[in-house]
């Protein structure tokens, strides 16, 4: 668990390595409840722009993870696996 400090302007400064793993940068919109006394902050799901490109549905938007971190970690994982042959 993390502690974080609310300034006095009522704002809180969410750890780098965090948003990296959600995915938030400057442009994310959050979503705020509170449940059982507790805050709970949410990234929202950015809408997802669909179009017909011919006869192909296309769906356009953002990843919302580090792409590169999985395609890393996919790569280590299929190497060890034939390292292990």
């Amino acid at each position: 668990m993390e502690a974080l400090t609310v300034d006095q302007f009522g704002r809180i400064e969410i750890p780098e390595n965090i948003r990296q793993q959600l995915g938030i940068n400057q442009e994310t919109k959050l979503s705020l409840k509170i449940e059982n006394g507790e805050l709970i902050l949410k990234p929202l799901q950015p809408e997802v722009e669909t179009y017909y490109d011919g006869e192909i549905l296309v769906f356009k938007a953002e990843p919302i993870v580090n792409t590169e971190k999985i395609i890393d970690d996919l790569r280590t994982e299929r190497i060890n696996e034939l390292i292990s042959w």
